[in-house]
């Protein structure tokens, strides 16, 4: 894509506000009124242009009509909600149309000299028109977001609807390692027969679960190839061990004796050698109090690690207690004023250094002075857990899954709401 065609996608499809107003104009221009605004035929054509140049064939009448109505619609839209904005008075800042000036230039891997030279030489608008059409953009996302968050509510109660379907979807994938013993049954077996071998699968159940060993088991049942079929450590994923077998077997630890269960084939009784759960991701967490001394402008490093040193010797010497330190020479403000409590830190938090010493610390234990980005400390373990991070992804995911379901509901919705309290008449050519 050229520059030049990027930069009036940028105005024009990115935006979709490319229009101007004028009562200046003749009527056969205007292709649309909204409200005591218009949209001009020859905005609509120069959208339509750039399709063409992206390769749609204007010689196929139905798809150029299909597009101009789209982008007809979409203009249509964006003015409605620019409205809005100006009815709500929103404010775009400077620091905001800079901010998506370095976005758009970052996107494009290109300075922001570069973007300003490309709109100036490679395009038939000035860059006040360009920032215009950015602080156009930024009131209608503004608008939009607002509007949106103000009508989607979404209770726990639905949060943990979808939450659970993840979490079953997810224990579905789990694999389980199995070793099975098979008492056969062929089709010409009476129902005396089939009875018989069914008691058979029964009492060696019965005697699994009463703590016989299981590999004694599977060993006899080998040696008595003409009653019994075994087979051992094989894979299975659990989905497929409840189409087969059943829908309510539960599998919830290694050693488990399961069945029997009657297949085609005949009973089977497994049991349970190994659960690969895919649901694991274990990660190391720690509840920390801490008196940090920083680095500054007119505090070195050294001059850093030398007071922190100080303060350590004076907390073992008995010159001052931990928590004195925290609430009188910590350089943390947010900290210092909560006894230097900075709640449960994921591992993942600091570098490895830092990590050896709090992995070595005993609860309520304190540190000798460590180093991290933010400056030297020591810190105060008050206790440590290991969680699965998949249950809180998974709870984030099912948010995630519900707001935007709503969104694109409520957004049609509000919408429609516009439309119903405006004046719009789109005027054919």
């Amino acid at each position: 894509m050229t520059m030049k065609i990027w930069i009036f996608i940028i105005l024009y499809i990115f935006s979709s506000i490319s229009y101007v107003s004028s009562k200046e104009l003749e009527i056969d221009n205007i292709s649309a009124v909204i409200n005591d605004e218009i949209i001009l035929n020859s905005d609509i054509n120069k959208i339509l242009i750039l399709f063409k140049k992206e390769g749609v064939d204007s010689r196929i009448p139905l798809k150029i009509n299909f597009l101009r109505e789209k982008v007809i619609q979409k203009l249509i839209l964006d003015e409605l909600i620019l409205q809005e904005a100006n009815r709500m008075n929103v404010i775009v800042t400077e620091e905001q149309i800079n901010d998506m000036i370095k976005q758009i230039a970052l996107k494009k891997n290109i300075t922001i000299d570069e973007l300003k030279n490309n709109i100036l030489f490679h395009s038939n608008f000035t860059y006040k028109n360009y920032i215009n059409n950015i602080e156009k953009i930024l009131k209608i996302r503004m608008v939009q977001d607002y509007e949106l968050n103000k009508r989607i509510n979404i209770s726990e109660k639905e949060i943990n609807v979808v939450f659970n379907k993840l979490v079953d979807d997810n224990k579905k994938l789990k694999k389980i390692n199995l070793s099975y013993i098979l008492l056969p049954i062929l089709k010409e077996n009476s129902d005396i027969l089939i009875n018989n071998k069914k008691k058979i699968a029964e009492s060696i159940i019965k005697k699994l679960t009463k703590g016989y060993n299981f590999e004694k088991m599977y060993q006899e049942c080998k040696k008595n190839n003409s009653l019994f079929l075994v087979k051992k450590m094989f894979w299975m994923n659990l989905q497929d061990i409840k189409n087969v077998f059943s829908d309510f077997v539960e599998i919830s630890e290694k050693g488990q004796i399961l069945g029997p269960f009657l297949s085609d084939k005949g009973f089977y009784i497994f049991k349970v050698n190994d659960i690969h759960n895919n649901k694991e991701n274990i990660i190391t967490e720690f509840y920390i109090q801490h008196c940090l001394i920083k680095p500054s402008i007119i505090k070195t490093d050294l001059e850093s690690k030398n007071n922190i040193l100080e303060i350590y010797k004076n907390i073992k010497s008995g010159v001052y207690s931990f928590d004195y330190a925290v609430k009188n020479l910590s350089q943390d403000v947010y900290s210092s004023n909560k006894n230097g409590d900075i709640g449960w830190i994921s591992k993942e938090f600091f570098n490895d250094d830092f990590n050896k010493v709090l992995m070595c610390l005993k609860k309520n234990e304190i540190s000798k002075p460590i180093k991290s980005n933010s400056g030297w400390h020591i810190v105060k373990l008050l206790d440590k857990r290991q969680i699965d991070t998949f249950y809180r992804v998974k709870k984030k995911e099912a948010y995630n899954i519900l707001f935007l379901q709503k969104t694109a509901l409520e957004k049609q919705q509000w919408i429609k709401d516009l439309k119903n309290v405006s004046y719009i008449k789109i005027i054919r050519p």
